[in-house]
């Protein structure tokens, strides 16, 4: 972020007692952000995330979203019932939806969520568990094949498949440290069990939900002089791919 600006005197009074903050990325795209006050760095206890008591298309508490304008993320709900959930949808060539739970910081930790795909031939889901330097020890897929896979170690094991329109009711069992490892259950199946972290790490305490590929570019290695030709059909929408996702409850062993 580039040239970080609050809301000063003259420009309008923004509801409620939140911080919002304008900023450029790259020096290209503006952005605006909502920052709860007081701002918090750290998560204590268990989290038990339904979703049931926030407004539709309202806040999401205690969850950091990154809400792209083709990649919207928000409460929505059930037409013929009370249940609400996370909702992420991505239609975005390029840039992706993203949410992030904070959680207590631990070594052992379960985390259970479930996850509906509205179809299985595009789109994906990453569901990614890190720490706080962005390190990602757990690493799963909701593929675009309609696999969900896992990052065993260095390489990509396919679990199982999953349908349109179907919950998935997943859990992670994870060790968090230098030489952990993590087990897998779907469905009350255990799918994997004990496998090799992808990154070493000493403890974790993120849940990152994203529905595009991560980026690690650019780098330090990359030639900051050599021009970048402009994205191939940028300004075209892709076939719209949406997740859900309720019932999140994570807690440390």
């Amino acid at each position: 972020p580039c040239y970080v600006r609050g809301i000063v005197e003259g420009n309008g009074n923004p509801p409620g007692e939140d911080l919002w903050l304008t900023y450029s990325m790259n020096k290209e795209d503006m952005w605006v952000s909502r920052v709860p006050l007081p701002v918090r760095y750290r998560w204590d206890g268990k989290v038990e995330d339904s979703f049931d008591s926030l407004e539709t298309e309202g806040t999401v508490a205690n969850w950091n979203l990154y809400d792209p304008l083709w990649a919207p993320v928000g409460v929505a709900g059930d037409t013929d019932g009370p249940n609400k959930y996370l909702r992420l949808e991505d239609k975005d060539p390029y840039d992706y939806a993203r949410a992030v739970r904070v959680f207590e910081e631990g070594n052992r930790v379960d985390i259970g969520l479930k996850v509906l795909a509205e179809q299985s031939d595009h789109g994906m889901l990453d569901l990614e568990v890190c720490d706080s330097y962005g390190g990602r020890p757990v690493q799963i897929r909701f593929d675009s094949d309609g696999k969900i896979k896992t990052m065993n170690g260095a390489e990509w094991t396919v679990l199982r498949g999953y349908e349109a329109d179907t919950w998935v009711d997943l859990t992670i069992a994870l060790d968090a440290t230098p030489h952990g490892d993590y087990s897998v259950t779907i469905d009350g199946e255990n799918l994997l069990e004990k496998s090799e972290l992808a990154m070493a790490v000493k403890s974790v305490e993120r849940l990152s939900i994203r529905t595009g590929p991560y980026r690690d570019l650019p780098n330090r290695k990359t030639d900051n002089q050599d021009p970048g030709p402009p994205l191939p059909e940028a300004d075209e929408p892709v076939p719209s791919a949406v997740f859900l996702v309720d019932d999140v409850i994570i807690k440390n062993r």
